[in-house]
């Protein structure tokens, strides 16, 4: 978890040294980072969808709405889990995200791990997947499956251990799950980035 806000920063570094005029978003933006951190599901949606739709239309912020879109789910997946929405609100309110591109924070990738980490789906080797869950791995937030366009390159073995950053275009997004409701994201068209640490 510490992981994704390091990379979300990381991320709006290089974005603002692009396009340093918009202090709005730059403010509004870190303002939704520490209410993520704190996990404030309520004001980070709130924050996301405001810098949802101030960057919209700019098509100089390409990357920042990639970015705040993810985090917009991420955050309405934690009122999922506590139970602030119901499955049919929550799925609602990110429908208007199908058919957008998307970068999700990095993950290690680990084959033998399920909680905050990224491996590949078993019967698609051209497919990661995540399993994104709250800091503490006590909650399931989504899983999602990103399917990469020119395929993965890398073994399991050379993969292992490596932070992966994915993107793709979100082609389906659902809520499963009674006890435990989480989104189910499937991306197409995806690519990735491999990172020591």
């Amino acid at each position: 978890m510490k992981k994704f806000f390091l990379i979300a920063l990381l991320i709006t570094n290089f974005c603002f040294c692009q396009n340093n005029e918009d202090n709005s978003f730059e403010t509004n933006y870190k303002l939704l980072l520490e209410n993520l951190t704190k996990q404030n599901w309520g004001k980070s949606q709130d924050l996301a969808k405001k810098l949802l739709d101030l960057t919209e239309s700019v098509d100089s912020m390409q990357i920042q709405k990639e970015v705040v879109r993810h985090m917009y789910i991420y955050s309405t997946a934690g009122l999922l889990n506590e139970k602030k929405l119901t499955q049919k609100e929550a799925l609602k309110k990110v429908l208007f995200l199908k058919s957008k591109q998307m970068i999700m924070p990095s993950h290690p990738f680990n084959s033998n791990c399920y909680v905050n980490c990224t491996n590949l789906k078993d019967d698609e080797p051209d497919t990661f997947f995540t399993g994104v869950n709250n800091t503490q791995g006590t909650q399931i937030f989504s899983f999602e499956y990103v399917k990469i366009k020119n395929g993965i390159k890398e073994s399991v073995n050379e993969l292992e251990g490596k932070y992966i950053q994915l993107r793709g275009e979100l082609k389906e997004i659902t809520v499963e799950g009674n006890m435990l409701p989480r989104f189910k994201l499937k991306f197409i068209n995806g690519d990735y980035k491999i990172k020591s640490r």
